[in-house]
């Protein structure tokens, strides 16, 4: 990134500098290039220590089913690149101390006209309660269906285990979902109109059992359906 665009990106985002939620920022090469206080008081990773790491080796964050969910070239990058917006996520990822810690993210994409210089802006607040709250209230139903079906129950899992049956055009409209087309783009391609599109989107979350499209294409390329 070249001194004066970083230079404007550290003055945009001195505007997080005392913000109550966690705030970090990377580059189009995924290096993180700026980490708030309140980001070190959460995770306790100073300053120093966290700018110029490669975000996905720094907070090596797992999905709910202990997958690595931060990695190189990762979707919520290369949405970013695009300057597409991602819709809040979930990752387990672990303190300073070692002490694990799930945090719910929010990515506010900085775009550039060099795909490799966008920045983008990292929100994270802890939710660890939530989700202990969550995978206890799971365990707890899969205790009742245990003791109904008199078997053991099947480990948690944020997502149905039964394949999805997806008609033909809702796998065309998911592949093309998974390639970075927007609704319109897809109805032109398809020769439909946007409000189909998105009937066929609607069908296609609810199917998974997932509430966006980006949790739909990453749940697609887990379970090879596309």
């Amino acid at each position: 990134m070249g001194p004066q665009r970083m230079a404007e990106n550290q003055t945009l985002l001195r505007m997080f500098d005392h913000v109550a939620d966690g705030v970090f920022a990377v580059d189009g090469e995924q290096r993180i290039i700026y980490w708030n206080a309140a980001a070190e008081r959460l995770l306790g990773y100073s300053r120093r220590e966290a700018v110029g790491k490669y975000c996905h080796e720094f907070l090596a964050g797992e999905d709910y089913l202990g997958q690595p969910f931060c990695r190189r070239d990762c979707p919520v990058i290369d949405y970013a690149r695009r300057g597409l917006g991602v819709q809040a996520y979930d990752v387990l990822t672990r303190t300073a101390a070692g002490k694990d810690i799930w945090l719910n993210i929010s990515v506010v994409p900085v775009q550039s006209r060099q795909p490799k210089q966008t920045a983008a802006v990292h929100i994270f607040r802890d939710v660890t309660q939530r989700r202990k709250a969550e995978m206890l209230a799971q365990k707890t139903i899969e205790a009742v269906a245990s003791l109904a079906l008199e078997k053991p129950a099947e480990p948690a899992a944020p997502f149905p285990a039964p394949a999805p049956r997806l008609t033909r055009r809702e796998q065309e409209v998911l592949a093309l979902l998974a390639a970075g087309q927007r609704p319109r783009q897809i109805a032109d391609k398809l020769g439909v109109s946007p409000a189909t599109v998105r009937n066929h989107v609607g069908h296609i979350l609810a199917k998974l059992g997932v509430h966006s499209r980006l949790e739909a294409v990453l749940y697609s390329t887990q379970h090879h359906l596309i």
